[in-house]
């Protein structure tokens, strides 16, 4: 009796830790602002075998975009979020690729910032980029981390042309109202001071 009683909460436990890790998660990719509903209901397929739990999950997804999208009307004024847009759709017309939740780790943002590089007519100096877990660090109000570096061939000169990218990308941020900070190591991430999360889905920034 005990020991069913042991299996019988352990499983509980386990459904429990499950639910609520998979509701974070949905919480997570639906204020991101990347993820639509078809994203959210692909990966959950893939995430569980429990076919009332999955019910349930997309049922909530389906309140938190409804939720989101009532959050979002009333962003009348420019975010943080827009302003970080508009700098890197300007980083990618002076050069650098640029990208905005590039993978979910490290290797898969430098990963996808070759891949963009690769598609492009004339080769990028470099590129800056964050990734799925900066994504989720942003969302949850602990600023983000930018990398960065240079598509440079020539070892000796790829640190400076990584630092003068570094400094390109804080100088551009500041320009469009972002607050950026480097240590001037290439080494080190570029940083972005702690913000409220707005990313855009539905409206057009003003």
């Amino acid at each position: 009796m005990h020991d069913d009683d042991d299996e019988t909460n352990d499983g509980t436990d386990e459904s429990a830790m499950e639910r609520a890790f998979l509701r974070e998660q949905i919480e997570l990719a639906v204020l991101g602002g990347f993820d639509d509903e078809y994203d959210i209901e692909d990966w959950l397929e893939d995430e569980t075998t429990d076919e009332d739990l999955l019910e349930e999950l997309k049922a909530y997804a389906e309140e938190l975009f409804r939720q989101e999208r009532a959050r979002e009307d009333t962003w009348l004024t420019s975010t943080v979020n827009d302003a970080i847009d508009q700098a890197f759709e300007e980083l990618n017309e002076r050069g650098l690729v640029a990208l905005q939740n590039a993978g979910f780790t490290m290797s898969d943002g430098w990963t996808d910032a070759l891949e963009a590089a690769s598609e492009l007519p004339d080769k990028p100096r470099g590129a800056v980029f964050y990734h799925g877990q900066d994504l989720e660090s942003g969302v949850q109000g602990d600023g983000l981390m930018l990398a960065f570096g240079a598509f440079e061939d020539d070892d000796t000169k790829s640190e400076a042309a990584s630092a003068a990218i570094a400094r390109e990308v804080c100088d551009t941020l500041t320009a469009h109202g972002v607050e950026a900070k480097w240590d001037g190591s290439v080494h080190s991430r570029i940083e972005i001071a702690p913000f409220p999360w707005r990313k855009r889905r539905w409206t057009d920034a003003p």
